[in-house]
């Protein structure tokens, strides 16, 4: 997952149009770790070269600040303010400028850098909210977050700042020579004020901005509620049985006698599901993760759901999902229901089969002769089924990924592939023991590329899931271009007893699909913030770090990224190799099935009005789709981070995106998985441009013809489309 990206000319206003709080969570300060926070000058910001004929070739690297994590709760909100004054200041000296003496750089590229600039600071500031040790600092970043949500809805609205642009476009803009960058940062901005309602009425525009606001805050506080959840149930140790000794060792104790406290945090929750064999073990620990955030998300979706309903009509369109989809590859709400449909029905057939295989399984298990299963079922019985078919146990295949190893293979492979050197820098100042910092150069002339820290454990507060957060896009500045600064934040099994951790195949999948967002956000080219690294349609965004995914079950990264525990120095067997690939897609019924769910949720909420009940329409599609029944006291909607995360009316991108991976995958199968050529065209096809071109246009370059969903349908068995 790669959460939203920093706020500038451009997406600024599209973001404010989705009132997307995490419109924060990214960008850079100018600020050490170790100082507070400098106040800036209210002037315009510092044009980068405005000139058309800029390349990034011909700039120098400026280095990104680090992360300043120490904060007092009052220095940060001083931060937050600070921040917001500066930017107010510059953007009334830009719209104050007289029309006749407007041009380019002294309006648009002026609004575009302010707004990164602004951007920058308060999404490290935000970003706080995920990764901070102290309760009363997370606090004040999600009350930074929340307020930076509502300042972008407010400038998204600002007419000042709309007729700047037109009185330029009206004016200079006419015959003013621009590059054809520049170009689509001028034509997508003026698409995207009319999304935020520029052209509307005052009073509808002034409702539309107090709906978004609105919006901002329901979202930042939905995602603070699953950040600091602390729900678990406590099992004794009859029914932990079947889940290993290493898992045991790590639990807290409970309150009785040989009683062991199971959180809801990923690493507790999986292996249980995956791996307990007690049925009333598995249905407590199912009860209590789809539990989480009940107390108040369900109310906070709702009532988001009814504002996005309502902001579309203001603007137009028919729903939300309309609005949300037209600027992307799907272009309408049909289209995306057509696809959800058409895939739905394709995997109908597999989905039986699948459960059939699982309903067998629980047979023999427990005696019963017709035995269902049961949402708290299905991840242990397919668990079985790989254990029994493909003689695999992913915890014992897990011996095989020491976490050190992992990581030094995924880096060798991605640098191989895409021509990148990675070095860890050593003595930085992170804000937890663990936490790594490490420069990307260019492996041909050495040059700064950019910057990430890594993040792999959970600990209390911290974000739960596993994604990509872009604090600071790569763009052109005075000076020359500045490189980005990102994050990889996972939550895998931690170490125990001094030992380096091991990872799940599954966990080594996602890292190498989250370590593809990184990729993605520091191998840019493009020169605006807007435009540059993973801000692409969010229907695209997945797809190259899916794409990257399928490396990891390839012979070649397989060797690079394992150690045989029982022969020190050498990989996994070929043999166990050949099973884990085997393997990948074994569950495509159950598994696929789950994302139609989870994409037919989203869109079904977001098409039916304001006043859908997203729970009733959870529990109806669960069962039309996928029949597996779960409990009546549970509530879906509530954890669903996504919907209240900015992939709104989006969660289909996923898949769609995953048809496009697939077949430019196809590429590196012909071509060989770790051929620098053609890794390298990837890298300057698909990572480097951002959102200069369109995502056809980009697929269109890499494959050398359009893309098609054979590739897809082939990895998932269904065949060919033809």
């Amino acid at each position: 997952m790669r959460p939203l990206r920093s706020p500038s000319l451009a997406l600024l206003v599209s973001l404010a149009a989705c009132a997307t709080a995490p419109a924060s969570r990214e960008p850079s300060p100018a600020t050490s770790p170790a100082g507070p926070a400098k106040p800036a000058d209210a002037r315009p910001a510092p044009a980068s070269d405005s000139s058309p004929d800029w390349s990034f070739a011909a700039t120098a690297p400026v280095d990104a600040a680090p992360l300043r994590t120490r904060w007092t709760p009052a220095e940060l909100k001083a931060a937050c303010d600070e921040a917001e004054k500066v930017s107010n200041g510059a953007l009334a000296a830009i719209a104050a400028i007289p029309d006749a003496q407007r041009t380019f750089a002294n309006t648009a590229d002026a609004i575009e850098q302010t707004e990164a600039d602004w951007g920058d600071k308060v999404s490290r500031l935000g970003f706080m909210k995920d990764i901070h040790l102290d309760a009363k600092v997370r606090e004040a970043a999600a009350a930074c977050e929340e307020q930076a949500g509502k300042y972008a809805v407010e400038i998204s609205a600002r007419k000042d700042l709309y007729l700047a642009m037109k009185g330029w476009l009206e004016g200079a803009g006419r015959s003013e020579r621009l590059s054809r960058e520049q170009h689509r940062l001028v034509t997508l901005a003026m698409r995207d004020f009319h999304r935020a309602g520029l052209d509307l009425p005052d009073a509808q525009r002034e409702k539309l901005v107090q709906l978004r606001s609105r919006l901002a805050e329901l979202q930042t506080r939905y995602a603070h509620n699953l950040d600091e959840e602390q729900s678990s149930i406590e099992l004794t140790r009859k029914e932990l049985a079947g889940l290993p000794a290493g898992y045991l060792a790590r639990l807290k104790a409970g309150g009785k006698p040989d009683t062991f406290i199971v959180t809801t945090a990923y690493p507790d929750y999986f292996p249980l599901m995956e791996n307990g064999q007690s049925e009333s073990a598995r249905k407590k620990a199912e009860i209590a993760f789809m539990n989480r955030g009940a107390q108040e998300n369900v109310k906070l979706l709702d009532e988001a759901i009814s504002l996005r309903d309502e902001a579309a009509h203001l603007l137009g369109y028919a729903t939300h999902a309309d609005f949300v989809a037209e600027p992307r590859m799907a272009k309408s709400a049909a289209t995306i229901a057509e696809f959800e449909a058409k895939l739905r029905e394709r995997l109908r057939a597999r989905l039986a089969a699948d459960t059939a295989k699982m309903a067998a399984l629980k047979a023999v298990e427990t005696g019963e002769a017709h035995p269902a299963i049961q949402s708290w079922d299905w991840r242990y019985y397919l668990n079985q089924w790989k254990k029994k078919e493909f003689a695999l146990d992913d915890e014992q295949i897990r011996a095989y990924f020491p976490a050190d190893k992992v990581m030094q293979g995924m880096l060798a492979t991605y640098s191989r592939l895409l021509s990148v050197q990675f070095k860890k820098v050593e003595n930085a100042e992170v804000w937890t023991a663990g936490v790594e910092l490490y420069e990307i150069r260019d492996a041909a002339d050495g040059r700064l590329l950019g910057k990430f820290y890594v993040d792999l454990f959970p600990r209390p507060g911290k974000y739960g899931h596993a994604a990509s957060f872009g604090l600071g896009p790569a763009r052109a500045v005075s000076g020359g271009y500045q490189i980005p600064l990102s994050v990889l934040v996972v939550n895998f099994e931690p170490p125990q007893g001094g030992k380096v951790a091991h990872l799940s195949i599954d966990e080594v999948d996602t890292l190498f699909h989250e370590f593809g967002h990184i990729m993605h956000q520091c191998l840019t080219t493009a020169r605006y913030a807007s435009l540059s690294g993973s801000n692409v349609a969010t229907d695209f965004v997945e797809a190259p770090s899916q794409m990257l995914e399928n490396f990891v079950f390839e012979p070649e990264i397989l060797a690079l990224v394992s150690a045989d525990p029982k022969s020190p120095g050498q990989p996994l067997p070929a043999d166990l190799m050949k099973r884990i690939a085997a393997a990948r897609r074994f569950d495509a019924g159950v598994r696929y099935s789950r994302q139609v769910f989870l994409g037919s949720f989203d869109l079904y909420i977001h098409t039916h009005g304001a006043h859908v009940d997203s729970e009733a329409a959870a529990r109806k599609l669960w069962a039309d789709i996928m029949a597996f029944p779960e409990p009546p006291d549970t509530h879906f909607a509530a954890g669903f981070g996504h919907v209240m995360g900015g992939y709104d009316a989006g969660y289909y991108g996923y898949l769609w995106s995953e048809v496009f991976s697939a077949d430019m995958f196809t590429r590196f199968q012909k071509e060989g998985v770790l051929n620098p050529k053609t890794g390298r065209d990837y890298r300057d096809a698909i990572l480097a441009k951002g959102r200069t071109e369109d995502p056809d246009q980009l697929l269109q370059e890499f494959l050398g013809r359009a893309p098609n969903e054979d590739a897809f349908l082939k990895q998932i068995g269904m065949g060919s489309a033809k």
